[in-house]
């Protein structure tokens, strides 16, 4: 091998534990990042590594951007590489980087989703399918949300499926209804629940149909469905499920945004919801959509959101589950259900402090082959063929929270494979093993042994042995009455003890939506215009506690009714001939009496049935100064989104000292210094004075004003509105009382809208 090419080695420690990498380097230029070894969750690392190694390759540098939504895997990832090419004396030579300014970009969609998991993919392949143009974001540089973690099982209840791996007449989606009910104790809400059981069969069909999905009957079919109706992918993964989904979506002319991060919605004056300001790398995108669907998952990773309930309990979902929504939707006094409730699992290692990884299909399967569950006294807590609840509550119970369950050699090998299916790796387990002094806790040898590996009482475990053992020679158990079918005595003398504690992903509480069309409503009851939900950020149609499958369930059938009634909502604001040209109208003084103030709310007056026009002020705004330009103050934020969200800027300018006030000035300098949102933005001028030349001078001071460099205005050519002799020009209502000036003003809107339109063509064509 040459010095020019070279395979170096190296490690880089993740979320999870030690990534392995070969980083292979041919005259001095990297021309491969490959991945030897890995613990990472795979349905996210398989996403992000192929995108951080292309900007590696794109920049011949390991000083790139992180992905967003695995920041800590990735710059670890890229700082170890970095130190390793380095090491073996490698001289790269970065390809220059043009230093790309933050621009604000105007888009335009009819259904606009914000979220890229589960839910949000259903809904707008629904919405695709029904004719509209979609476009989704989402916050993290990948796709899957909490759903990414979760294995692909759900139920098929209706659908035609189902019907072919379990026939017809089986099930029904009243008898799915009445196990939510019974298993979640009647907490849920039974018109949400009744709008999920009717909707997952046509949902799977039409999701299988869409994405080329090939379904099969579940390899677990649990205790609390009361007919077998649970079917998985042939993966068993939703990362399958993801990956197809979205592949699909994009085929057939969906928009993926990854990496931008909703920090707020547009809405009209009415409140109506038109769309939403996000945030992505170099770019603020103003998304103005007809409707939109919220469904940007839960809370569950944001401690100061967590109630009582989640207490003690491991979480093992997305770090990026921080229930972003309930900060942008804030303005809108949303109504909320029940945000301190969690889907509470029984089966979890905890495998860093604080964060678990699932074991459900293993720990189904071990008790299905005999394993009992033991306490840290060595006494069986739990009939070990019930329902998982029945585990959980017992597990919870426990003073520590922590139940361990107990295997013969047999189980065990079972359970392995089950184990490394479902996001563990064979070094990942051999280090639980190998590390006695850390948590997990697995131990293997002889019954004493791994009792007192694992603080577990010795004399009484063997005690408890040896009555099940009798108990299963006698065909019925005597101290919990487990079926007789799961009763079988343990085989040699090398045992397995691991521990098992409660773990949540995902929470069940969340907004409140209108239960046929899943529209968000307001604390009044009220539907948000425009504004849907769908997913785990909508709690209610599995009340406290959701039976296996039934979050992918809820995930699928609320994606697929969001979508279907935005698309609704959205044909019918065409049909309506509902313009959704909105203008912003900045008063151009912060004097608390002004005629121009007066000029704007008549023009909101005679042309706010054609669009959306708010009027807002500069008053609230301090005076610039260049030293506070980078910590810019919130009001300042606030009409820079404003001015950036809308589709043109009409401004009322009076007249001071044949220029503009200096208060429209310094407003004028906000918005050019940090952020930017007059660039390439349609601006019409108008001014009125008590004099007879109507603020002609401070018109052609704002024109130049608007022209400079950072500003970058396009102003409407012509159609100067000045209106002289403002104090006997309106009514007690800010009404114009003149006709022939009314009439000008009409024909000089007219145009303005015209060359706002004739400017997004030229955009579009461009």
């Amino acid at each position: 091998m040459s010095d020019e090419n070279k395979q170096i080695t190296g490690q880089a420690m993740g979320h999870n534990g030690i990534i392995s990498y070969e980083v292979d380097v041919d005259d001095n230029q990297v021309k491969d990042l490959k991945i030897l070894q890995h613990s990472e969750t795979s349905g996210i690392f398989n996403q992000v590594i192929d995108k951080l190694k292309q900007r590696i390759i794109d920049g011949q540098s390991f000083d790139v951007d992180a992905i967003s939504g695995a920041t800590v895997m990735t710059q670890a990832l890229l700082d170890s590489a970095k130190d390793a090419v380095a090491q073996a004396d490698v001289k790269l030579t970065p390809v220059p980087q043009t230093n790309t300014a933050h621009e604000t970009k105007t888009l335009k969609t009819d259904v606009l989703i914000i979220g890229g998991g589960e839910a949000g993919l259903v809904a707008g392949c629904r919405a695709l399918t029904l004719g509209q143009k979609v476009t989704l974001v989402e916050k993290n540089g990948y796709l899957g949300g909490a759903t990414i973690l979760n294995g692909s099982n759900v139920t098929g209840t209706g659908s035609n499926v189902a019907a072919k791996l379990f026939g017809r007449g089986t099930d029904s989606p009243d008898q799915l209804a009445q196990d939510v009910a019974r298993e979640s104790k009647h907490s849920n809400d039974p018109e949400l629940t009744d709008l999920m059981v009717h909707n997952i069969g046509p949902a799977i069909d039409f999701v299988s149909d869409f994405a080329g999905l090939a379904y099969q009957k579940a390899q677990t079919q649990t205790v609390e469905h009361s007919v077998e109706r649970q079917i998985e992918l042939p993966t068993a993964s939703s990362y399958e499920f993801i990956q197809k989904v979205s592949q699909a979506f994009t085929d057939h002319g969906g928009e993926i945004i990854l990496g931008a991060r909703v920090e707020q919605l547009i809405r009209n004056q009415k409140g109506e919801v038109n769309g939403a300001v996000a945030e992505a790398q170099n770019a603020t995108l103003n998304i103005k959509a007809r409707s939109v669907v919220l469904a940007a998952g839960g809370h569950g990773a944001n401690t100061k959101m967590r109630g009582a309930e989640s207490k003690g309990i491991d979480y093992y979902g997305p770090m990026t589950s921080t229930g972003d929504a309930y900060s942008f939707n804030g303005d809108l006094n949303l109504k909320t259900r029940n945000l301190d409730w969690y889907k509470v699992y029984p089966h979890g290692v905890e495998v860093e402090p604080g964060i678990a990884k699932l074991t459900t299909y293993a720990s189904k399967k071990a008790t299905d082959m005999g394993a009992i569950y033991v306490n840290t006294q060595g006494n069986r807590i739990v009939d070990e063929s019930s329902a998982y609840t029945n585990f959980r509550d017992a597990i919870l119970a426990q003073p520590d929270k922590v139940a361990f369950m107990l295997m013969d050699e047999r189980t065990w090998k079972q359970v392995y494979d089950l184990l490394i299916l479902h996001d563990f790796t064979a070094k990942e387990i051999k280090k639980f093993f190998d590390d006695k002094d850390k948590l997990p806790i697995f131990t293997k040898g002889s019954l004493t042994d791994v009792a007192q590996a694992a603080g577990v009482d010795p004399d009484q475990l063997a005690k408890t042995v040896a009555t099940y053992q009798a108990d299963v020679k006698a065909g019925k158990d005597s101290q919990f009455g487990r079926d007789a079918e799961y009763l079988h005595a343990y085989e040699g003398d090398t045992y397995y003890l691991v521990e098992q504690r409660g773990r949540f992903a995902t929470t069940l509480g969340g907004y409140v939506t209108d239960r046929k069309t899943l529209e968000l409503l307001d604390t009044q009851d009220q539907p948000v215009a425009n504004y849907y939900g769908a997913g785990e950020i909508i709690g209610g149609a599995n009340g406290h506690d959701s039976m296996p499958s039934m979050m992918n369930t809820w995930g699928i059938s609320s994606g697929y009714v969001a979508g279907a009634q935005a698309s609704q909502n959205a044909d019918q604001r065409k049909a309506a001939g509902d313009d959704d040209t909105s203008i912003v109208a900045l008063v151009g003084t912060n004097a608390s009496k002004s005629y121009n103030r007066k000029l704007l709310h008549s023009m909101q007056h005679l042309f706010g049935k054609e669009v959306d026009f708010e009027v807002c002020e500069i008053k609230d705004l301090p005076m610039f100064n260049e030293d506070l330009a980078a910590d810019e103050p919130a009001a300042v934020k606030a009409l820079a989104a404003k001015v950036a969200a809308a589709d043109g800027v009409v401004i009322g300018v009076p007249e001071y000292d044949h220029a503009v006030p200096a208060s429209l000035k310094s407003a004028l300098e906000w918005l050019s210094s940090v952020e930017h949102p007059f660039t390439d933005k349609a601006v019409m001028i108008v001014g009125t004075s008590l004099g007879i030349q109507g603020t002609v001078r401070a018109q052609m001071n704002l024109r130049q004003i608007l022209d400079a460099p950072g500003v970058n205005a396009k102003v409407l050519p012509g159609n100067e509105f000045m209106l002289p002799q403002a104090s006997n020009k309106f009514d007690d209502h800010d009404h114009l009382t003149d006709a022939n000036s009314e009439n000008f003003l009409k024909s000089c809107f007219d145009k303005f809208l015209a060359f706002i339109k004739q400017d997004d063509a030229d955009k579009v064509t461009a």
